[in-house]
């Protein structure tokens, strides 16, 4: 009886010392490894939440992996979003509003109120443009109100005044081209200079319109001169295309320029 009694002590003692820790141990392992999973979850797509699912399990470590492959594109689309984003910012493009044929003086006065609002109106514009575009600005202002004065004063111009207005509405499509092309030069980085030189393309754009304006000022002159026009509206327009003058002049300058500047490579071209 008392050796039946210590064989059973004895076999429940060495259950006890082999079976019992180890259930203990698999139940605080367990534990510990739902601990680190809930610490991991919140930071999905990390090294650190990977190890702690392989710690913890391999059904924990196959869902943390699964959010990985799931969260990388979010991010990779994120990144391309902002990088389309910023270049879409850095382009040097203007979009000009045209200016309006049917705001038509009535007469004299009625010609000079509206190149003063035209004025302002334009003024206020330079002032609201970003620094680096401000003087392109400025510059294409100059002939923007006297392609609107030209526009405005058809109805003044006796029988010349469609065909102003028709050479004023060409022009009026000139202007937009040359602001745009001149932002683009001088939106170009001095790296690029360096090694390209100047903008030989937008160059060439900006001397054919150069010369078709300066063919439009040849014939709006002649019809000036040749027409029974009043002499103060003779003498607005006449300023109005001198200033037109004076902006082609100062563009053909700063396409020259743009074609004579050589970089270190511009020989491969």
């Amino acid at each position: 009886m008392k050796k039946t009694l210590y064989t059973v002590g004895a076999v429940a003692l060495a259950f006890a010392m082999s079976g019992a820790p180890a259930v203990v141990l698999a139940e605080k392992n367990s534990d510990e490894g739902s601990a680190r999973a809930q610490v991991s979850a919140p930071a999905q797509g990390t090294g650190a939440a990977v190890r702690g699912d392989e710690e913890g399990g391999g059904q924990g470590q196959n869902m943390q992996v699964q959010d990985v492959q799931t969260d990388g594109p979010k991010l990779d689309e994120k990144k391309g979003g902002e990088k389309m984003e910023g270049s879409d910012q850095d382009k040097q493009e203007l979009d000009l509003e045209l200016e309006d044929d049917a705001d038509v003086a009535s007469s004299f006065d009625d010609l000079e109120q509206k190149i003063e609002v035209r004025k302002h109106e334009l003024d206020v514009e330079e002032a609201s443009t970003t620094p680096e575009l401000r003087d392109v600005v400025k510059n294409a202002n100059e002939v923007r109100l006297a392609v609107h004065s030209l526009l405005a004063s058809k109805e003044l111009l006796g029988g010349i005044g469609s065909q102003v207005s028709e050479i004023a509405k060409d022009m009026n499509d000139s202007v937009a081209t040359t602001t745009n092309v001149e932002a683009k030069i001088q939106s170009r980085g001095f790296l690029t200079r360096l090694f390209f030189g100047g903008d030989s393309a937008a160059a060439d754009v900006i001397s054919q319109e150069v010369a078709r304006n300066q063919q439009h000022i040849d014939d709006l002159t002649k019809l000036l001169e040749g027409a029974n026009v009043p002499a103060d509206i003779q003498a607005v327009l006449k300023a109005q295309i001198t200033a037109i003058q004076d902006a082609q002049t100062r563009l053909l300058d700063l396409a020259q320029k743009e074609q004579k500047q050589w970089g270190l490579f511009s020989w491969r071209f």
